[in-house]
């Protein structure tokens, strides 16, 4: 007589469950990383398109870009900027909690750093 093959109802059913809460749990983080790829977009474009530009200017850039990015976890104001002899640097570092289920959630670091290595136009 041949041994039966394949899966229980009891395996199918919790085989469906975790599939389905890993599911749920990758579509509530696609938008945290959507903003972060955003967000390295944005830097990396205004530290190459604004570089030597007064920091007022930047952060005005900044505003736009990240309004049609839709970009809301980063205000201009939260962005470290640095101009020096060796170009200019935009920084960010910020955190964005994702809630799953009543109190429990989940919590990125995020940081964000561009560099342009030529000179400031101002210098």
């Amino acid at each position: 007589m041949r041994s039966q093959r394949g899966l229980s109802l009891y395996a199918l059913m919790f085989g469906g469950i975790a599939l389905g809460l890993l599911l749920v749990l990758g579509v509530k983080m696609v938008p945290a990383f959507t903003e972060y790829f955003g967000l390295k977009s944005v830097v990396g474009t205004l530290v190459q398109t604004q570089a030597g530009a007064p920091l007022s200017d930047i952060r005005a850039a900044f505003e736009k870009r990240a309004l049609i990015e839709n970009i809301s976890s980063v205000k201009a104001d939260d962005l470290d900027i640095v101009q020096d002899k060796d170009g200019t640097t935009i920084s960010v570092a910020y955190d964005k909690e994702v809630p799953l289920v009543a109190n429990v959630g989940l919590l990125f670091h995020f940081q964000v750093e561009s560099k342009n290595t030529a000179k400031p136009s101002g210098q």
